[in-house]
């Protein structure tokens, strides 16, 4: 349960080019979607302890608080999607889950086509979309925004450790809110198999780096290529997610990108089991360089240059001309 720092600007931030201590981070994560006394809980070892749990009462967000043996490294661990779909079983949480899904990862509103229930009513005619509307009810603090609520928990972590170096993390939709935690309080934050978290940051207003500066941040979104919630192909009529309901039409991730390539190294196929976070940890990461001595550790890169979101669609806002 050692980690590997460095120091950036005076903030300690986890090494996750250090497979350890990543492996560490992703069981952390993986304890966010269970209670502590959950018979599959993953051990952190001596030096690291559950100090605190959130939102276990509600049906929203939820996570913990982990702390390190003298409480200088603080951890808010973020659950991600409770659902039959994503194959972490569903809970309480699900709708409230699908429902951040669909706001901070769709194009518009989740609007796919007329059988769908959109999430705000920003849609105008086809492909065109209201920016300004979307703005505005992503921004609307009382809409069940996971991002506000978690904002607030990271008020009453300060609060309680007001020395500590604070780490965000989270698998999936919790990997996404810990991003946009991160660049909005300028702190270190993991996300495993996130998807696209650009888009919703732009949208609320956050202070994104210029894309030269993304490696001067410590955001860093973990994934392997045969997940294709991470890779953004999750959308579209013949996907899974589309089936299912959710809207997943994000692909451009903001940070730094640790890309394990599981499909040309061990042939794996895109599909949606492998977004699970046990799969992740069990059958991608823990194996990683142990039998093929080839499989050396990513390095980090910032997002591709030429990534782009709903590049089909235009979105006109209110005091410009249609």
């Amino acid at each position: 349960g050692k980690w590997m720092y460095y120091v950036d600007d005076g903030l300690l931030v986890p090494n996750v080019t250090d497979k350890a201590t990543l492996v560490h981070i992703a069981r952390m994560v993986a304890n966010a979607y269970q209670p502590t006394d959950s018979e599959t809980w993953e051990n952190l070892g001596d030096r690291w302890d559950a100090h605190d749990s959130f939102g276990w009462a509600e049906d929203g967000i939820r996570g913990h608080v982990f702390a390190d043996a003298d409480n200088t490294t603080v951890v808010v661990a973020i659950k991600g999607t409770s659902s039959t779909f994503f194959l972490g079983g569903g809970s309480e949480t699900s709708a409230r889950d699908k429902f951040n899904d669909n706001r901070l990862f769709s194009c518009c509103c989740a609007y796919v086509d007329f059988t769908w229930a959109t999430v705000c009513d920003c849609h105008m005619t086809g492909s065109k979309c209201n920016a300004t509307c979307l703005q505005d009810a992503m921004n609307d603090e009382t809409s069940d925004n996971y991002f506000f609520a978690a904002a607030q928990i990271f008020m009453d972590v300060v609060t309680q450790y007001p020395r500590a170096n604070i780490v965000f993390a989270g698998h999936s939709l919790g990997g996404a809110v810990a991003g946009l935690l991160g660049i909005t309080f300028g702190l270190p934050a993991v996300g495993i198999e996130a998807p696209g978290d650009r888009m919703a940051s732009k949208r609320l207003h956050l202070p994104v780096p210029p894309a030269g500066a993304a490696g001067r941040v410590p955001l860093f979104h973990v994934g392997h290529t045969a997940d294709p919630v991470y890779m953004g192909v999750c959308s579209g009529r013949t996907s899974t997610c589309y089936y299912a309901g959710y809207a997943m039409e994000s692909r451009c991730h903001n940070g730094q990108q640790l890309v394990f390539d599981t499909v040309a190294q061990r042939g794996w196929r895109v599909d949606m089991r492998h977004h699970r976070i046990n799969e992740v940890i069990y059958l991608a990461l823990e194996p990683w360089g142990v039998t093929d001595p080839e499989e050396r550790m990513p390095t980090l890169e910032p997002e591709d240059k030429d990534c782009v979101d709903c590049g089909l669609w235009k979105f006109v806002y209110e005091d410009s001309p249609q």
